[in-house]
């Protein structure tokens, strides 16, 4: 599409007052106590800038992640003369919690005498799924309506990183437990891929005007995301305050393939076929059903707590030589480095069906990204 956009990298006074009100809204990251014992660094070298202008633009996308206040899903139930098994409501957090909540899910499916699975939706929550029950002994056929490269999952921007997966209120004990569980395993698998997933290590840094809190998300798993804190002149940003960690990225147009890939070579099926309500998933043949139909379980199983959280991507031409990804949590801005693309993000519309990029909205995360570049040093 054409974004529509002034010329140049100026900064008008109404659109920085849109990307706060767009940070008020949804951008504001819980946090655990800041990191007061991480000791502040010598000043870093300059980071290769990129250009942020309309004539490196190459794409804008959007998707739905599926978010639920209280977590992720991850259970099983009877159902007829079935076994159910739910595995959705990721936020945007399905590619990094992905072979976590797969491992779950085949757990409890090994606790059935099932061995013969249908796993509904072919994101990457339905393949790692598929694949994990596969290397268990499982005979398994994918149904979704969906394929790779037209599922949520391959608009998603692909960085490892725990974020705004539950609500202030279920940041508990047992909640932190089941993520933190769901990302070291994810994150193990990851690193044990090889190159051909598209998986690659990236250094992350988060910026801001303040001295920046660990994400509670972050906090969670230490030992995955040491951090390093730097103060004013002491980083590559324009911005006062930058807190720096390693962590992965996987290019979703490399990974998915991948997996649909292994999936078949492993003797799985796929059949492309939606399911209008959950009685006609009484007609497969097979005994064990696990539901990885992300946003689709809200209408699918009926859960109202289910509600769509819209983000869009603005895509500028690649660039081999950056290595490095950025959050601002203030203006809910991203940039992520991948082979397709330098990715651009971001926004959080709750309850917002559209998969239409908003032009409005693309226009401020160029304009705010601009601000970001421009100001880098190098």
């Amino acid at each position: 599409m054409t974004i529509s956009r002034k010329t140049g990298n100026e900064v008008t006074r109404r659109s920085i007052l849109a990307l706060g009100a767009a940070a008020t809204v949804s951008a504001v990251m819980p946090s655990a106590p800041r990191a007061e014992n991480a000791p502040a660094k010598t000043a870093q070298a300059p980071l290769p800038k990129f250009q942020v202008t309309p004539d490196q633009i190459i794409g804008a996308r959007a998707g739905l992640r599926p978010f639920r206040p209280s977590g992720f899903v991850v259970r099983s139930e009877p159902f007829g003369d079935k076994t159910l098994i739910h595995n959705y409501g990721h936020g945007g957090c399905g590619i990094t919690l992905s072979w976590g909540t797969a491992d779950m899910a085949a757990k409890l499916a090994l606790e059935t005498p099932h061995r013969q699975a249908a796993v509904i939706g072919c994101g990457v929550i339905g393949l790692t799924t598929a694949r994990l029950l596969q290397d268990r002994g499982f005979t398994v056929t994918i149904y979704a309506a969906a394929l790779p490269p037209y599922t949520t999952s391959d608009v998603a921007a692909g960085a490892f990183g725990v974020t705004n997966i539950v609500d202030d209120a279920h940041q508990t004990g047992e909640t932190g437990n089941r993520v933190a569980e769901a990302a070291r395993f994810a994150f193990r698998y990851f690193q044990s891929l090889p190159a051909r997933y598209g998986v690659k290590p990236m250094d992350l840094y988060f910026i801001g005007p303040r001295p920046i809190d660990v994400p509670w998300d972050f906090a969670i798993t230490p030992d995955l995301f040491p951090f390093e804190k730097f103060g004013p002149d002491e980083h590559p940003f324009p911005n006062s305050y930058a807190v720096f960690t390693k962590t992965l990225i996987a290019e979703t147009n490399t990974l998915l393939p991948a997996l649909m890939a292994d999936f078949r070579e492993a003797g799985g099926r796929i059949e492309t076929r939606g399911f209008a309500d959950r009685s006609e998933l009484q007609t497969l043949q097979t005994p064990l059903i696990v539901n990885a139909t992300g946003i689709g379980a809200k209408a699918l199983f009926g859960d109202a707590e289910l509600v769509p959280v819209k983000g869009q991507l603005t895509l500028l031409k690649p660039r081999a030589d950056i290595h490095y990804g950025y959050v601002d949590p203030v203006l809910d801005l991203y940039m992520f480095p991948r082979s397709d693309a330098l990715v651009l993000g971001g926004s959080h519309g709750h309850d917002d069906w559209s998969l239409e990029p908003d032009p409005e909205r693309a226009a401020q995360i160029l304009d705010g990204h601009g601000l970001i570049a421009n100001g880098m040093k190098g």
